[in-house]
């Protein structure tokens, strides 16, 4: 008997052992609640860092430019993420799983990281006088660091477990639960900022994570695996070796370069523009143009985020059933429109309720984008390196965010409230020009080319 057909056995026996073993690959309900617990646990950061934290800034009168930096710089990691894919990809401990040992790790990274924000902002308590600006972003980077390079093994666990058929559902059911913690945390950290200081919110984002941790320490991706280092199991079968790095990079680039690639990540990568923007621009809006405190705005955000992640979960069947190009082209050109209206009616602004609605409009179509550019991108992966070429894929959105902040942050006064709406406007509406070019079936195409050319095999009806 071979070395692998032993292997093959010996996980066999394993499996047959103790059939209840909690595994991702046995139950599609423990996949959906599995991973949306994982999203969950980096939305709730999200919602310290990117809702609640910009506006208790504003309120203390920060610029749109101070709060452009901070937001660019804070999210900079989601941008660099791409790094992790590759040693991901390569290097393991198959025993308990191809991806969990790199999520149990960094999800323990990211409790800590948070602890260190708590610390650092016992000296913000007085507002942003009281403290280094340099220091809050510091840690606020720390933290997004091992948020991203967590979302990066997360996702490439996905990609290895999830049938395809149920990639759209899941990354509904992600999307929410990402958002639903970011909601969450963005308002009850508005709140405990208020109370307590960013310490406060920070140490509460500590426990929250740290509940996660205990969830990915007990799951198992396929039955047979350990749950802990020391403990008992084997590693199951893998169908192809691990790629050496120089292969890896080189599959990676002969994935990303192909024309329905390069398609999608320029829809994705505009559209996010907008979303920087917009991190930096409405909680100044809010606060100094509109009067309104950071709780309260922190509050509104969060409830109209919550609303998006409902709105998007229950249509994560309509992904699967009429393809993620066609909701994502809806969304983009329906999110521009709110952007155009709002940026043409700046009377109405004065009005909550109206404002409100913006809001909840604007986060439910970014939420619905969201989840479709997951899918999408999903689907454009090869798998012999889909954990890099997603993690690529999503660094490469996020640089936009980081840019679209860091762009707010150099014209600031040069366009008013109601020019940057129209300007965001602008973006969405040239995401999906964009997006009418793409055409998933032809890139499934070259896939199969790439997979001749990996294995070897001719075409069929060659000679």
């Amino acid at each position: 008997m071979t070395s692998s057909r032993a292997e093959a056995a010996g996980y066999a026996l394993a499996t047959r052992a103790s059939p209840r073993q909690w595994a991702l690959t046995e139950s599609r309900w423990l996949r959906f609640g599995s991973f949306s617990a994982f999203y969950f646990a980096q939305g709730v950061p999200l919602g310290l860092l990117y809702i609640a934290i910009p506006n208790w800034l504003a309120e203390h009168g920060a610029s749109q430019g101070e709060i452009g930096t901070y937001t660019a710089l804070v999210g900079l990691p989601w941008a660099l993420k791409l790094i992790a894919g590759p040693f991901m990809d390569r290097f393991t401990f198959l025993p308990m799983g191809f991806r969990r040992p790199w999520v149990i790790a960094l999800q323990g990274g990211l409790v800590l990281s948070l602890l260190v924000l708590a610390a650092v902002g016992y000296g913000f308590e007085a507002g942003p006088g009281g403290g280094s600006l340099a220091a809050l972003t510091a840690a606020g980077a720390l933290v997004n660091t091992f948020a991203a390079t967590q979302d990066v093994a997360v996702d490439g666990m996905a990609i290895d477990v999830l049938p395809e058929n149920e990639r759209g559902r899941a990354n509904a059911f992600m999307g929410f639960g990402q958002s639903a913690a970011r909601s969450a945390f963005g308002a009850l950290c508005g709140t405990l900022l208020a109370l307590g200081g960013i310490a406060a919110g920070a140490f509460a984002c500590a426990i929250a994570v740290a509940a996660v941790f205990v969830l990915a320490a007990v799951l198992r991706e396929r039955p047979g695996e350990r749950r802990l280092p020391w403990g008992e199991g084997v590693a199951a079968p893998r169908q192809q070796a691990p790629p050496t790095m120089l292969a890896n990079m080189g599959s990676v680039a002969r994935a990303l370069v192909l024309p329905m690639s390069l398609v999608a990540i320029s829809v994705e990568f505009v559209s996010r523009i907008r979303d920087g923007m917009a991190t930096a621009l409405f909680p100044v809006l809010a606060t100094q143009g509109l009067g309104l405190s950071a709780e309260l705005f922190s509050w509104i955000q969060g409830v109209a985020a919550f609303g998006a992640a409902t709105l998007a979960v229950c249509l994560g069947p309509a992904i699967d059933a009429f393809g993620a190009k066609r909701l994502l082209l809806l969304s983009l050109f329906a999110s521009a429109a709110v952007h155009l209206i709002a940026g043409l009616a700046p009377g109405l602004w004065q009005d909550t309720t109206v404002l409100a609605v913006v809001f909840f409009l604007s986060e439910a179509l970014t939420q619905l984008v969201f989840v479709c550019v997951i899918a999408l991108f999903m689907n454009l992966c090869w798998q012999p390196v889909a954990a890099t070429q997603f993690a690529v894929y999503m660094a490469l959105a996020n640089l936009g965010r980081s840019a679209g902040a860091a762009v707010l942050a150099l014209i600031e006064g040069r366009l008013d409230d109601a020019q940057l709406l129209l300007a965001m406007a602008g973006l969405l509406g040239a995401a999906g020009l964009l997006l009418l070019l793409f055409n998933e079936d032809a890139h499934k195409r070259q896939l199969g080319r790439l997979d001749e050319r990996l294995t070897g095999s001719k075409p069929k009806g060659s000679a």
